[in-house]
């Protein structure tokens, strides 16, 4: 029994215990259809040392009284005769006349069967299976229950079932009956899946599939049911699902019967709760008056457990009885409750209602729907998709339904349910022949390409609509910006330049926001494949205008060029984050944002705030299902990890983010998860897996055309792995290509570890001279000063301060490995920490608190101003630096100089040189 594995535990150690002789029974409770009888027939196969009996309750004898006692008698009438006479005779007056005589009462007869059983049980052990209890005569159930409680020493088993629901559940709780109880609850949405699976009669898409899970809710007679009831059109998207989805005759016959018990007022009353769905109750109720009903018609409704009250709201106990009603009512009752909660509801709700009150095209009835859904397209975008479809199906052309199908796929698409929308726009091209309205669709079409994983697919269907719309250049431009950032996505830089220049020639005479994008979008392009001065130039010949897109795009740029401040303060304007100013960017560019300004932190060394940044974006994207933002969150996240050394973390981390990577296209991630994973193994000492994480790194930038070492570092870290490994040829090979490319356009801090390779090179190879190699080192150590790339900077003291303890120089190494500690304790990168601590043991130093080393001239003022009791604010202030980084140089400071507050700062900050 699929997921039944439990119940079924439950039931074979009772049937054992019977073969043993250790009798017992067990009451199975459930909702309508969730497999009670199968599970009652499933039991009588499991142990086949018993001889299994089966009788059901029926609702047309649930009147007769000992009618289920009847059937008892009837399957054991050949063991009569082994009865005492008392016994056997009113047994057989039962069976013979179905009454019991007069002087006979319910516990004569209840010994009287238990005495039957017992005799039955003589020959073989038995097992009595009782389906739907609840409906059995009152007194065979009081027999059968005084029965069930009294054959714990006979070799009898006894399971019987009953329906979940108020009026049943008073009188036949355990506490009532005496007989323990198992609940079968709704499958879990594994074993629903995979029953689905098994009954649907054709291939779902999944959004279907999605609809037929949430309507059944684990029921297993819904999940067997619903899905035979659909057409092959239907199981593809092609055709709308009924709402709600129309029951089968099972699916009837399980419910209606169990709506007997209500008067016709209250069963009439129930199509209006069914109609409105989740609506509130104060609407419902205006709406049963307005049509008609009493004020208390639900009441008896309500009493029944039928229908409930939650959180201000009538619903139903069982959603698959709202299915059941509202289909066994006739179309023109359905849709006279539609026109009254149409003019009872407000919005979007009421806008649905509208559309389901009429059946054939109405102009109106589409505007108005149409209306709705434009209303709910930011706050809502799924409600607004569907009302776009439902006006579809009104309109009173072929072209209008086309043209809303459309708008309903680009809100699929905007809220993140790509699945729905070739299936709509399919059902839209073949309706019109307009050119233009066709045009439209193919932007919305190439759009999907890109959102489902097919980016380069996208690129160049985007550039071909552009071509298109050539006499329309604002068009144009908007189209072929849209086909870069798809080339982006694809690891194409060469087809983004393409795109990136024909927007800008399009868009550069003008002004206004567009202009400003396409101007910003150039610039990255350019930069990614090292044309820093160009994209320099286009981003100062023009002043940052207002849109968030264009203020992300122009931040990322300037951390590409080490303006890390400028393109913090805008990354703060548009998240609102900066005093003063009014956040700058909607939702929809929040998780950009966010993991541009994480990337920076990353770079700057401020990896706590770049963490939190990272998470926050991971979780705004996701939400979002903007999922380029969401794999870049999770890169930077698994970078912090692989820089940590959190192996696990970091392996989790990436593997999510080569998911996104996979599904979606996104080539640039993949190669930025080879050097995350390649950082994680030079960390770790794994020198030949890193050789091969950032050759596969390399392969991947050179066919994305990526130059820009801020984008992909791996050049530099590629060849440090080649130097470890003793692979010195190939690590010059690439030294030369990486150092003449730094040297034409590199940042500092791509020039500093340049550098530094060079005297890594220098000193391997075994020919280069002592003064050679300081050189090089301080030359790094110079770049590295013009920058704010703190990891990379404290890799090169590590570097140095190796060099010079192998060279004897011993108390200048101390001081370059001091620093180098300083600033991976702050930052958290422990592989890294304890390759310098393993190097200062080396050296001789012992640990204690010391100076560890001269402060810099920057800590020096930090540590003044503090050690004077300023706050950090106020020395950020006095020396125009931001908090944050006051913080990471105090941290600093705190580590040179041994002390853990700020009284211990001010007290101590003298002796070691301060003022």
């Amino acid at each position: 029994m699929l997921g039944r594995s439990a119940e079924t535990v439950a039931l074979a150690r009772l049937l054992g215990a019977a073969v043993s002789g250790r009798g017992g029974a067990l009451f199975v409770v459930g909702r309508t259809g969730v497999g009670r009888t199968t599970v009652l027939r499933e039991t009588t196969t499991l142990d086949t040392d018993l001889e299994s009996t089966c009788v059901a309750g029926t609702a047309a004898e649930s009147q007769v009284r000992y009618a289920g006692v009847h059937q008892v008698i009837q399957a054991y009438r050949s063991d009569l005769r082994l009865l005492a006479a008392p016994q056997r005779e009113l047994l057989e007056h039962l069976l013979v006349t179905g009454r019991q005589r007069p002087e006979d009462t319910g516990l004569a007869v209840g010994a009287a069967a238990l005495g039957l059983l017992g005799a039955a049980a003589a020959r073989c052990p038995l097992l009595l299976a009782i389906d739907d209890a609840h409906l059995l005569d009152a007194p065979s159930r009081e027999a059968l229950l005084f029965v069930a409680r009294r054959i714990a020493g006979e070799p009898i088993a006894m399971v019987l079932t009953a329906e979940d629901c108020r009026s049943v559940r008073s009188s036949l709780r355990p506490a009532v009956t005496g007989v323990p109880e198992l609940r079968l609850g709704p499958l879990d949405p594994a074993d629903a899946r995979a029953l689905l699976k098994k009954a649907m009669p054709y291939p779902l898409r999944q959004f279907v599939a999605e609809r037929l899970l949430a309507a059944a809710e684990g029921n297993p007679l819904a999940l067997t049911e619903l899905p035979t009831l659909l057409t092959r059109a239907q199981c593809s998207g092609v055709l709308p699902l009924d709402d709600p989805l129309t029951p089968g005759e099972m699916l009837r016959d399980a419910y209606l019967p169990g709506l007997a018990r209500l008067p016709d007022t209250a069963r009439a009353a129930l199509l209006v709760p069914a109609a409105a769905g989740d609506s509130p109750s104060d609407d419902v109720q205006r709406a049963l008056v307005l049509l008609g009903h009493a004020p208390d018609a639900l009441l008896p409704a309500e009493e029944e457990g039928v229908i409930e009250l939650r959180r201000g709201r009538l619903v139903f106990a069982d959603r698959r009885l709202r299915l059941v009603i509202y289909h066994d009512a006739s179309t023109s009752r359905r849709h006279a409750v539609h026109r009254v909660l149409a003019q009872v509801l407000q919005g979007a709700v009421a806008a649905w209602h509208l559309s389901a009150a009429h059946m054939r095209p109405d102009r109106a009835v589409a505007h108005a729907v149409e209306a709705a859904a434009s209303a709910a397209a930011e706050a809502a975008p799924v409600t607004c998709a569907e009302l776009y479809e439902r006006a579809a199906g009104v309109a009173d052309t072929d072209d209008e339904a086309a043209r809303l199908l459309g708008l309903a796929a680009g809100s699929w698409q905007r809220a993140g349910a790509a699945e729905h929308v070739p299936v709509l726009l399919g059902r839209a091209l073949e309706l019109t022949r307009e050119p233009a309205l066709r045009r439209e669709l193919s932007v919305v079409q190439a759009r999907q390409r890109g959102a489902v994983g097919h980016p380069g697919s996208a690129h160049r269907m985007l550039r071909a609509e552009a071509r298109r719309q050539a006499g329309q250049p604002v068009l144009a431009a908007q189209l072929l910006l849209e086909a870069v950032d798809s080339a982006m996505c694809a690891a194409d830089s060469r087809a983004a330049l393409g795109s990136a220049w024909q927007a800008y020639r399009l868009t550069r005479l003008g002004g206004g926001d567009l202009a400003e994008s396409a101007a910003v979008q150039l610039a990255q392009v350019l930069a990614l494949r090292g044309e820093r001065v160009q994209a320099r130039e286009l981003l100062l010949a023009r002043s940052a205008g207002e849109a968030a897109v264009a203020l992300v795009g122009r931040a990322e740029v300037l951390g590409w060029l080490e303006e890390y401040e400028a393109a913090r303060v805008l990354l703060d304007r548009v998240l609102g984050e900066q005093p003063g100013v009014e956040a700058g960017a909607g939702a929809e560019r929040r998780a950009t944002a966010l993991g541009c300004r994480a990337w920076i932190g990353l770079w700057t060394g401020e990896w706590v705030a770049a963490r939190t940044d990272a998470a926050e974006a991971v979780a705004c994207a996701e939400l979002r299902q903007e999922n380029a933002a969401l794999a870049q969150g999770l890169v930077v996240l698994g970078r912090l990890e692989a820089a940590q050394g959190r192996v696990v973390e970091c392996g989790a981390v990436l593997a999510r983010a080569a998911g996104v990577a996979r599904a979606y296209g996104l080539e640039l991630v993949t190669g930025q998860i080879a050097v995350a994973e390649g950082l994680l193994a030079l960390g770790a000492g794994k020198f030949e897996k890193a050789v091969d994480d950032y050759e596969r790194a390399g392969v991947l930038a050179h066919r994305a055309g990526i130059e820009d070492p801020s984008v992909a570092p791996w050049a530099a870290n590629l060849i440090e792995a080649y130097v470890h490994s003793g692979r010195i040829a190939e690590a010059e090979r690439e030294h030369g290509c990486f150092d003449a490319e730094m040297r034409r356009a590199g940042p500092s801090w791509a020039l500093a570890v340049s550098a530094r390779c060079r005297a890594l090179l220098l000193e391997a190879d075994g020919r280069g001279a002592t003064g050679a190699i300081e050189a090089a080192f301080h030359e790094a150590l110079e770049w590295h000063a013009r920058g704010a790339v703190v990891f990379e900077h404290a890799r090169t003291l590590l570097c140095h301060g190796q060099w010079l303890r192998r060279t004897g120089r011993t108390p200048e190494a101390r001081v370059a490995l001091a620093e180098a500690l300083s600033v991976f304790s702050v930052l958290g990168a422990v592989p890294w920490e304890e390759a310098v601590r393993s190097e200062l043991r080396a050296s001789g130093e012992r640990g204690g608190r010391t100076s560890c080393g001269r402060l810099t001239e920057q800590e020096g003022r930090i540590a003044g101003l503090v050690a004077g009791g300023a706050t950090n604010k106020e020395t950020a202030a006095a020396l125009f630096l931001s908090p944050k980084t006051v913080e990471f140089h105090l941290g600093n400071v705190y580590r040179k100089l041994g002390v853990r507050s700020r009284s211990e700062l001010a007290r101590t900050y003298g002796a070691v040189g301060g003022v």
